[in-house]
């Protein structure tokens, strides 16, 4: 026997509900599969869950296209550049004893490692510009001359000409994770509506037997799946 299985994505969801509400609609005979009541509550739950999904797409979109600009793309590379050759710069002087190597711990960086930190994302190579700045201050307040070519006041430019278009991209994303919150609060409710439904429709069709029953519950969106082996042996 076929069972069910409530959709998984949001697209799944939409496209459920909006099967049986155009089913219902395109019907020329008026047939009363879902009560007044119930059908009311399906349009309006499915226009909620519509313009939330949407507007998440939207927010994802612009987030997306932001980060992949040119001029996003353009920053975060000077910034990394910079950042990196500083701290490459100074992994030389320590090992040329120009540095102590105890010096290191300024900058966030292990003692015994002339290693580069992580900078594979923006967040990281954020947080290793901001590492960078307070370790030099902190060096040459103590008496330490400062690193040049580059200096830290070039690494300094760079970061913060990448960290304007940093914080838009962060409000961006918290937009996107906003948006998404409302969309993943309305789940459970869809899905509960959704069961309520196929539930109706199932009942309205218990007079038919086997796969006309089946078939016709399928034109207002109900899905259903066959086990292993189990259509082949319907037929």
């Amino acid at each position: 026997m076929p069972y069910r299985r409530l959709p998984n994505t949001d697209q799944a969801r939409i496209r459920t509900l909006s099967t049986a509400i155009d089913a219902i609609r395109d019907n020329e005979l008026y047939i009363p599969v879902l009560p007044p009541e119930l059908f009311n509550r399906v349009e309006r739950k499915l226009k909620q869950f519509k313009e939330a999904s949407d507007l998440y797409c939207s927010c994802l979109y612009q987030q997306n296209c932001f980060s992949k600009s040119a001029a996003y793309q353009k920053k975060l590379k000077n910034a990394h550049m910079y950042v990196s050759h500083f701290l490459t710069v100074f992994n030389l002087a320590v090992k040329r004893g120009e540095i102590k190597t105890k010096e290191r711990v300024l900058y966030s960086l292990p003692e015994d490692s002339a290693e580069l930190p992580d900078l594979s994302s923006d967040a990281a190579v954020i947080r290793c510009c901001q590492n960078a700045i307070a370790g030099e201050r902190a060096r040459t307040q103590k008496g330490g001359l400062p690193m040049m070519n580059p200096t830290i006041a070039k690494v300094n430019v760079h970061y913060d000409l990448f960290r304007e278009l940093y914080d838009r991209h962060q409000q961006l994303r918290t937009k996107t994770d906003d948006s998404l919150a409302a969309v993943a609060a309305l789940r459970p409710e869809l899905d509960a509506l959704i069961l309520e439904v196929w539930n109706t429709i199932e009942s309205h069709f218990a007079n038919l037997a086997g796969e006309a029953r089946l078939n016709a519950c399928r034109k207002y969106g109900v899905i259903y799946y066959y086990r292993p082996g189990e259509k082949k042996k319907s037929h």
